[in-house]
């Protein structure tokens, strides 16, 4: 009878521990492949997730924030990808900085909104539309095509790549 007990609680920890290491395992995967997924461009299995936060309704309308680190080496190849990719160079034009940071704040909240940084100097960017997956190259942020709206930056001054998703 006693051996009996120390199986199964012995199968049970086993089984909570595989538990909990398949689920952070892929949690970072997941969240590594959406960027793959959305712009065509893998991310080192060692990149670190430092940021993620998703918060979307029941008609879907919300938004999600991951923002990764990598190495230094890791984004020169990260950027030669991107490059051939059409992403733009950065700095994003002040105008558009300025009014794409008011609707940005608009829709997610006040933490959200200070850890992106569309201020970047040094870098690239990429703007497209959730639905068509078409490039965003105008800068009206009013405009309809900016309600379905995803942006990648990759920032060479911190070697972290910022991913914005939102829809309205």
């Amino acid at each position: 009878m006693k051996n009996t007990k120390k199986i199964i609680i012995g199968f049970i920890s086993l089984i909570i521990v595989l538990a909990v290491f398949y689920g952070g395992y892929f949690k970072n995967n997941k969240e590594i492949e959406f960027f793959h997924d959305k712009f065509g461009i893998p991310l080192p299995k060692k990149s670190k997730i430092i940021y993620s936060y998703k918060s979307y309704g029941a008609l879907g309308d919300g938004y999600r924030l991951y923002i990764y680190q990598v190495t230094s080496k890791s984004m020169i190849d990260i950027v030669k990808k991107g490059y051939a990719n059409h992403w733009s160079e950065l700095p994003l034009p002040s105008d558009f900085t300025a009014s794409f940071s008011k609707k940005i704040r608009a829709i997610t909240d006040e933490t959200t909104s200070k850890l992106i940084t569309l201020d970047a100097a040094r870098g690239y960017y990429m703007i497209r539309n959730n639905q068509t997956n078409a490039s965003i190259t105008g800068t009206n942020v009013f405009n309809s095509s900016f309600d379905n709206v995803m942006i990648g930056i990759m920032n060479l001054d911190n070697n972290r790549i910022y991913l914005l998703s939102y829809n309205m």
